[in-house]
């Protein structure tokens, strides 16, 4: 297997398969984002002392060209609502913008706010190259407000956030073959909803199928959503003891990753799980090859493109939980530069960005789902489209986004811890470790890493 670096976790689900819906003709009529009055642009200015003249850069990540009209928008709407600033609007590709961006801020010249994966969030904050969010928005408390804490609080660093969450992806729902259900006698209430529940009914679906099927297929090979740390810590493991020692080691994490184990040793999920990215997953699925799959709802979508026969049996159920029965949330964040020439301008946009009207307006052009729980006022959230299974989850998107719960610890040295575990998890889903040495092992990296940073 391929050793996964820290860059491979730019790969996340959110940026790379957002797939426009322009053609599903959503409502533009009348929305606020796309038809704005002058007492909207009033109403979206918020943050002060925005300085004239300012010229601002803007970074995002993998959404051109699919929504080159949307974000074209959101600059000329920015610009009439803060007269006097200029946004230069850059698109980044996923696979480069971690080192674009740190190379910008090594010269001296970091965009003033840019799109990051959470995951590196931590890695800037701790080099005091970003903002601080809790500090920028004291004097807003309305404006932080309107933010789920779960989507705030998905990488906070020393006990503070450096980001505004932008979009989300709601990852804990089952995407379910309701043919291959009804030819094995499996109902929708029989879905598994913990990961013991998994294991069972991964192998009945071996077993009843003849090993036509199999219960589902994972993505270890995508080293982003299947991370080792977040299975343990929705588990319930204790990241730290009662003295303050790491502790990923114990008896319940070794059980929860010996589960992993047996699922590919047993064949209850194909071994080439051990490599598949998250597009390999779906087309397992389009293909017919699993009864359900454990995705972000708007991935879906690629169901779609791949086998429109398989999509119109699509089912969408609520997901797995780890024991702790917490949700989490799929984060796209916002950070600004420390160091920017307009830090009012940029925290200007940054908010603008997320508000209620253009989150919900991204929305409404994708299955992506808002980080500000105002955007779920807006009718659309209500609806459910005939012959459009993704559309069920509208409804039920507001209470999972407002009770999520980020349970993700930053550590000092954070990406190397990061690396570390992704390496313990290939060891043990190899072989090459039993998962008591591969804990052990990781257990005593990160401990040096903590003490390398004192």
């Amino acid at each position: 297997m391929k050793r996964l670096t820290i860059a491979l976790l730019v790969l996340v689900l959110l940026a790379v398969p957002v797939a426009s819906s322009f053609a599903q003709g959503s409502p533009r009529d009348g929305d606020p984002f796309w038809n704005a009055t002058e007492e909207q642009f009033a109403a979206w200015n918020v943050i002060e002392g925005v300085e004239d003249g300012a010229e601002i850069t803007f970074w995002t990540m993998s959404l051109s060209p699919n929504f080159d009209e949307y974000i074209t928008k959101i600059v000329e709407n920015f610009e009439l609502t803060y007269p006097g600033v200029t946004v230069t609007w850059e698109d980044q590709p996923w696979d480069s913008l971690q080192d674009k961006t740190r190379n910008s801020f090594a010269a001296g010249e970091p965009p003033d706010v840019v799109n990051l994966n959470p995951a590196w969030v931590a890695e800037f904050a701790e080099a005091g190259l970003l903002v601080n969010m809790d500090e920028a928005l004291a004097a807003y408390p309305a404006v932080r407000e309107q933010y789920s804490d779960g989507a705030w609080n998905t990488m906070a660093f020393q006990d503070a956030s450096y980001q505004i969450p932008w979009y989300l992806g709601l990852s804990n729902f089952l995407g379910y073959n309701q043919a291959v259900l009804d030819e094995l006698g499996i109902t929708v209430e029989e879905l598994p909803k913990t990961w013991p529940e998994l294991y069972a009914f991964s192998e009945r679906v071996r077993e009843e199928s003849g090993g036509d099927y199999y219960g589902t297929s994972l993505n270890f090979g995508s080293g982003i959503e299947l991370n080792l740390l977040n299975y343990l810590i929705y588990n319930d493991v204790p990241v730290y003891d009662e003295s303050g020692a790491v502790a990923l080691n114990t008896g319940s994490a070794v059980e929860n990753l010996q589960l992993w184990v047996d699922l590919i040793n047993n064949d209850l999920i194909p071994r080439e799980s051990l490599t598949d990215d998250h597009r390999r997953m779906v087309e397992r699925f389009s293909q017919g090859e699993t009864a359900i799959i454990m995705i972000a709802p708007h991935m879906l979508r690629l169901v779609e493109e791949n086998n429109p026969d398989v999509y119109a049996t699509l089912g969408v159920a609520p997901g797995i939980t780890g024991s702790s029965g917490a949700n989490a949330v799929d984060v796209q964040s916002l950070v600004v530069a420390a160091e920017s020439e307009y830090p009012n301008a940029a925290l200007a946009l940054a908010v603008f960005v997320t508000n209620p009207e253009v989150q919900a307006a991204f929305s409404k052009e994708v299955g992506i789902f808002p980080s500000n729980l105002l955007s779920y006022e807006d009718p659309f959230f209500a609806t459910v489209e005939e012959g459009n299974p993704i559309s069920t989850i509208r409804p039920l998107a507001h209470d999972y986004v407002l009770n999520a719960d980020n349970r993700r610890p930053t550590f000092p040295n954070d990406a190397e811890v990061q690396q570390a575990i992704i390496d313990a998890q290939n060891a043990a889903l190899l072989g090459e470790k039993s998962p008591q040495q591969a804990l052990d092992d990781l257990v005593a990296e990160i401990e040096e890493l903590i003490a390398a940073a004192q």
